[in-house]
């Protein structure tokens, strides 16, 4: 017997083991050189032009040189130095929305000599977005998605929990995630130059993902500023058909480009994630004002113990306390309440880009299955 999952045309086999997905993607080697080097001094330009790409990714270096009043052979050179090292990177991914697929929040208890191994593994696996080595009663904290319900418990319940030295899992399922980290901005650039840089209008109306399109996506997961020619290669049609498909993914919102940079050059070091819950009647009212937060990163609603689940970035540990203070008083006429709070030890993957300890980037792993691409 087969169901028809959608989008993409993929169907799965109910009837069929389900097959352990560093199986479908092999591991990549890793590159030459020490995961520890100490990370580059960043130049106010270099912050510009991060800057620039987080606003639009896919800006020609001319349009980059000509804000920043240089020209755009520099910008492109001090770009590429930034994207060799890995210390920035412009990358690509289905956001949470209502395109079929489900995602959830796992915490992970593992036993005490096992979770860094763990978390090296399952940040090669497709299903897994995002890993993070944490403080408190959860040894990792990953991000997941599937095709659909019995997808996210055949990753979760066979694959995660099977995994040697795993003790326990909680799953909170995502229903909406009203911030996420493609948002968030350096602040390096005016007022006028980032109105010069903001994106033209785009087309406001969603169509059907199809194969090419997730091809597309694999590619720009890889490099977010591939060229047409190379992204036609990879999706196996032409230039003119891969430019307006990126146009209408990018415009309508069902794709996302991001550029990043490894978060100790942020000026934010520090990662804290907390558990908070609020009424459901005020979710709306309460996810509106914390859009408005600087050091928000992620927010994330969820079915569960807790219903709202933040990714903050601060610039130092002791503002754990006073960030959560301050947000507990703003918003005590909607019954806010934290009730959980951990660190951030290590980021071994995020958005689909595995990590090295200083942030950098190190490799993406395709955040699809290869029947999804045919």
């Amino acid at each position: 017997m087969q169901e028809s999952i959608s989008p993409g045309s993929r169907e799965r086999q109910t009837d069929q083991p389900w097959a352990a997905p560093e199986r479908l993607w092999p591991r990549p080697a890793a590159p030459p050189g020490p995961a520890d080097a100490p990370l580059p001094a960043l130049t106010e330009l270099d912050l510009a032009v991060v800057n620039a790409l987080q606003i639009q990714p896919r800006a020609p270096w001319s349009l980059v040189g000509e804000v920043l009043g240089v020209d755009a052979a520099t910008v492109a050179r001090r770009w590429k130095r930034l994207s060799d090292s890995g210390t920035a990177w412009v990358d690509g991914y289905w956001p949470p929305a209502d395109d079929g697929q489900v995602r959830a929040q796992v915490e992970i208890v593992t036993e005490a000599d096992r979770s860094w191994e763990i978390g090296r593994i399952i940040a090669h696996d497709p299903e897994t977005m995002s890993v993070k080595h944490t403080s408190g009663a959860r040894d990792l904290l990953a991000i997941v998605w599937a095709y659909d319900m019995d997808g996210l418990v055949d990753y979760i319940g066979g694959r995660i929990a099977g995994l040697p030295g795993v003790r326990l899992t909680r799953t909170h399922v995502i229903t909406g995630a009203p911030f996420e980290g493609s948002r968030w901005r350096l602040r390096s650039l005016s007022a006028g130059q980032r109105a010069r840089l903001a994106p033209p209008a785009a087309p406001a109306r969603p169509e059907p993902v199809t194969a090419v399109d997730r091809r597309i996506a694999v590619a720009l997961g890889e490099d977010g500023r591939m060229p047409l020619a190379e992204l036609a290669r990879r999706a196996g049609t032409s230039v003119a058909t891969v430019g307006r498909r990126v146009r209408r993914l990018v415009g309508s919102g069902q794709f996302v480009l991001r550029c990043s940079l490894a978060r100790p050059l942020t000026g934010w070091p520090v990662s804290v994630v907390y558990f908070a819950s609020v009424p459901a009647e005020h979710l709306d009212a309460a996810t509106a004002s914390l859009r408005t937060l600087p050091e928000l990163r992620l927010c994330t609603v969820t079915a569960g113990p807790h219903n709202l689940i933040l990714d903050v970035w601060l610039r130092g540990v002791p503002d754990v306390h006073t960030l959560e203070a301050h947000l507990v008083q703003e918003l005590a006429h909607l019954r806010f309440r934290v009730d959980d709070r951990v660190m951030v030890l290590r980021t071994e993957k995020n958005v689909g880009r595995v990590l090295d300890r200083r942030g950098r980037s190190l490799r993406a792993v395709p955040m699809e299955l290869p029947e999804a691409l045919t």
